[in-house]
């Protein structure tokens, strides 16, 4: 069992989904505006105090991670070096 302050003082761990206003990183990861991220409380109310955040009543989308390059698939198509 983790114990934090002798254990007399539990962490509060419950998470909140948040609307980024401003870039910023938040739980160690970079998001920018107009994310919708889940945060625990406690970062999530200090972002919304410094006026990056404010709390979203609905659900967080996933980000869309497409990083392939140069696939058949891929949205992107990828970048080529300029010409000299």
């Amino acid at each position: 069992m983790l114990t934090w302050n002798g254990g007399s003082n539990p962490p509060n761990l419950n998470m909140k989904n948040f609307l980024i206003l401003r870039d910023t990183v938040a739980n160690k990861q970079r998001v920018k505006a107009g994310d919708i991220v889940e945060l625990p409380e406690d970062i999530g109310y200090e972002l919304c105090a410094y006026g990056k955040a404010e709390p979203h009543a609905g659900k967080a989308k996933p980000k869309k991670a497409d990083r392939s390059v140069g696939l058949e698939k891929s949205e992107e198509a990828p970048k080529k070096r300029a010409k000299k």
